[in-house]
């Protein structure tokens, strides 16, 4: 099989030739393959970020798995705000005719990654200057964007398209707004739904393999009846869309996630979930998660990133990489993973490990 043949079947409970091993290489390790700034990467996309996951799966000899947000359209640029030789600092503006309209974040960039998030109200700098503009290297948006991913990628794995759920994010003004403003926000989060399917009928048009629902930290800042009144919702439309459309959706929500696995699996038709940390970050017991929710749901996670990967010997790895397949490999819908982004300094061995466990002891 190839990687993305081995993949697909995972998705869709069906045994591969053997469990893919998928680590989760977004962003930290492979600005770090690069030798780059991580705003060259990420900033400037020199080379574009699916070029640098691409090639870091090569590096490893694991099958390529991973997301994309895909810009689907030309209208925002991006400012410098701050730039020395390690740290730089960019906030996105939207030119309109009424003005300029920033973003109310800025995103703080170290030589190497990762990167951080801000309210760009919280920096003690000039955070409207126009005095640079980035000129990125790369400019293509929307199914282009797409297109090329795909093609780089082409049998060696599966590129996911992103959207994302509404619900209360991480800012602690998102959670005093839906107590405070209740109606005013249920309002702004039914807009963002309505816009999240937009989007998803114009990826569904490109005919990807997958898609994935991307909501980092979802159960951690949405409490079950939060999640239904403001989330669930959507990734029931979103989910019977993909079905309808032919392609997998997978959903990314690291943290606890243990009664998200339940309502997806008995109220959606979502078909694959990720990464299933355990504790004390994440909730999830992944032999139990498959004995319960197997038949309705793939699995992919869920290897300790700090503990295991960036901690643990070779021999650790690859006991844990045999553990996870005994838990959830039988009968395929399975894919072996990072339990979220694999950390920055690795070691090389470690991730290697995780697919010479794959590829012999995942064998079916």
């Amino acid at each position: 099989m190839t990687p993305r043949e081995r993949i697909l079947t995972t998705l869709r409970r069906k045994e591969p030739d053997h469990v893919p091993a998928c680590p989760d290489l977004y962003e930290m390790v492979p600005v770090r393959l690069t030798g780059r700034a991580a705003w060259d990467v990420l900033v400037y996309q020199d080379p574009p970020i699916w070029k640098a996951r691409m090639d870091s799966h090569l590096y490893y000899g694991t099958d390529a798995f991973f997301p994309l947000a895909i810009p689907m359209t030309e209208q925002y640029k991006i400012a410098v705000l701050y730039r020395s030789d390690e740290k730089m600092i960019i906030r996105e503006f939207l030119e309109t005719d009424n003005g300029i309209q920033w973003s109310p974040f800025a995103r703080i960039y170290e030589y190497a990654p990762p990167s951080a998030r801000v309210e760009a109200n919280s920096l003690d700098l000039d955070t409207t200057s126009l005095r640079e503009v980035v000129r990125p290297n790369y400019t293509k948006v929307g199914r282009e964007y797409f297109n090329n991913a795909r093609n780089y990628v082409g049998e060696r794995g599966v590129i996911m398209p992103m959207v994302r759920l509404p619900c209360i994010d991480h800012r602690p003004e998102s959670t005093y707004r839906y107590y405070d403003e209740p109606e005013k926000f249920a309002e702004e989060m039914r807009q963002a739904g309505e816009a999240m399917l937009e989007d998803l009928r114009e990826i569904l048009s490109w005919k990807p393999d997958v898609v994935m629902i991307a909501n980092s930290g979802l159960m951690i800042f949405n409490s079950e009846p939060v999640f239904r009144k403001l989330s669930l919702e959507w990734l029931k439309k979103a989910t019977a869309m993909t079905a309808a459309a032919g392609v997998v959706s997978h959903i990314h929500c690291c943290g606890p996630e243990k009664k998200l696995v339940e309502i997806s699996a008995q109220e959606t038709d979502l078909d694959s979930i990720e990464p299933l940390e355990t504790a004390p970050m994440g909730d999830c017991d992944l032999r139990e998660l498959k004995q319960k929710y197997g038949k309705k749901l793939a699995f992919k996670g869920n290897l300790h990133t700090t503990d295991v990967l960036l901690y643990g010997t070779v021999e650790r790895v690859k006991e844990a990489c045999k553990r996870a397949i005994d838990d959830a490999g039988e009968g395929g819908g399975f894919v072996l993973s990072s339990a979220d982004q694999t950390p920055r300094d690795t070691p090389d061995a470690n991730i290697i490990a995780m697919q010479e466990v794959a590829a012999t002891y995942g064998k079916y």
